[in-house]
């Protein structure tokens, strides 16, 4: 059996009356791809809030790519102790 493996993000933007408008999903695969989609909910919302939306986006992608890095350095870290546990010919 082939398990995989990701960590997934997920979050819901309100504006300041607590209407959502916005939400996000984000995904880092086993081997550190980041993926991040956003769907806009309330349309009229958006519009009266985007630069909340941006600062909130570019927020939650950073969580994401974040989450990528460090997998990556785990990925790395997993591959150079292999490379150094294996005996030479």
């Amino acid at each position: 059996m082939d398990i995989k493996q990701s960590i997934s993000f997920s979050a819901q933007l309100q504006a300041t009356d607590n209407t959502p408008f916005v939400n996000f999903n984000g995904s880092v695969d086993e081997s550190a791809v980041p993926s991040v989609n956003y769907y806009i909910s309330n349309q009229d919302v958006y519009r009266a809030n985007t630069k909340l939306f941006r600062d909130s986006l570019t927020t939650f992608q950073n969580t994401v790519f974040d989450a990528a890095d460090k997998k990556s350095a785990e990925l790395e870290s997993e591959t150079t102790s292999t490379t150094e546990a294996a005996p030479a010919n």
